[in-house]
């Protein structure tokens, strides 16, 4: 807050406050005095802001005397020439001088315009506000804030699965056209870049298979990536109760698996098929991850769309252990509503209540009333 000690600035140092904006003074130290803000001192530019800064500033700073201190840069803003406001406290001066200073910073800031502030720097050492400090305190304050150890891992894996993704699209980009199809999903600056799918295509038999599964002659697909030939393979499509479903998911490597689901709903018999993509973790390296998951939604769009099969649910999972029945009858008919059991207003009295009795009493020479 402003003025919070009720000190200002003296009419004379708002006219030089005004004359230095126009740049013609290099360093100005201003101090309290008689409870007002006056100016101690100020010199003019000799060299370059770099050259003057320990030369000018190094002697202003007093032991035991704070004071303010407006050093002017040579870069400018769009408001004239840019400016470092540097509070001084040296630690031993009194603690009610440190605390009157503390409270006017925002009256001389105000004063001279926070416009024309670059940078602000507090020290109570001239190890603090020397050039070398300077410096320092522009380094700390342009480097990014430090990292847990949990972001620097997830740090390491972003920048290897973007390595991963774009060695993977430079060596599709060499191979004959229609065997891989890349999707780039570009910014409207066209400086960022997505890799948004990998379309493999699928293998004869893996074709044979879902035709097979829409006429329901199978129930059962399981699919993987042949990332040598760069397409989709068949790995079997062996008859599979629910039951049995948990053991189909390999437990070492990435799978696609279409799974109808037979079961029973509100009385009446149904089948539901049901995507599963299993990846057991990070047993499986980076590179299989991220193509597993590249490919996973042209696979499903080339599916529902050329071989008109309707997926009631995807899924993603890790391991076939909780691929139970009730897991999968949850996730087909998932309960969308809770219902809460609504207590009745409690009733009143049973029966009818009689008419109001008269009681008698007797008045005061003992008549009944």
């Amino acid at each position: 807050m402003s003025h919070q000690t009720g000190i200002h600035a003296s009419d004379e140092l708002k006219d030089f406050l005004a004359r230095a904006r126009g740049g013609t003074i290099r360093i100005a130290k201003i101090v309290i005095r008689d409870e007002e803000l006056v100016l101690g001192s100020y010199r003019e530019p000799a060299k370059s802001w770099d050259k003057d800064y320990d030369h000018f500033l190094l002697p202003l700073l007093v032991a035991q005397e704070p004071c303010y201190i407006l050093y002017r840069l040579d870069s400018q803003n769009a408001q004239g020439y840019e400016w470092i406001f540097i509070a001084w406290s040296p630690d031993q001066s009194p603690v009610r001088e440190k605390m009157v200073y503390a409270a006017t910073r925002a009256t001389l800031k105000k004063e001279f315009g926070g416009g024309h502030i670059k940078d602000e720097m507090f020290g109570t050492v001239e190890e603090d506000l020397c050039f070398q400090g300077y410096l320092r305190h522009m380094s700390s304050c342009s480097s990014p804030a430090p990292l847990t150890v949990a972001e620097q891992e997830l740090q390491r894996i972003k920048i290897t699965e973007d390595k991963v993704v774009w060695d993977e699209r430079r060596r599709l980009s060499n191979t004959p056209r229609g065997r891989a199809k890349v999707t780039m999903e570009f910014g409207l600056d066209k400086r960022h870049q997505t890799l948004t799918g990998l379309a493999f295509p699928l293998q004869e038999e893996a074709k044979r298979a879902l035709q097979q599964l829409k006429q329901k002659r199978i129930n059962y697909i399981q699919l993987k990536l042949d990332t040598e030939k760069e397409t989709v393979e068949l790995v079997h499509t062996n008859p599979t109760e629910t039951r049995e479903l948990p053991y189909r998911i390999p437990t070492d490597t990435p799978r696609y698996h279409f799974f109808i689901f037979k079961h029973s709903h509100q009385g009446q018999q149904q089948e539901a098929l049901v995507f599963i993509y299993s990846m057991p973790g990070y047993s499986c390296s980076i590179k299989d991850r991220m193509l597993y998951s590249s490919c996973k939604n042209p696979l499903l769009d080339e599916v529902e769309r050329d071989y008109r099969l309707d997926i009631a649910k995807k899924i993603e999972i890790d391991g076939g252990d909780g691929l139970t029945e009730e897991f999968l009858y949850e996730e087909v008919h998932p309960i969308e509503h809770t219902l809460k059991q609504v207590f009745a207003k409690p009733r009143g009295p049973g029966g009818k209540r009689g008419n109001k009795r008269l009681v008698k009493g007797a008045g005061e020479n003992g008549e009944e009333i």
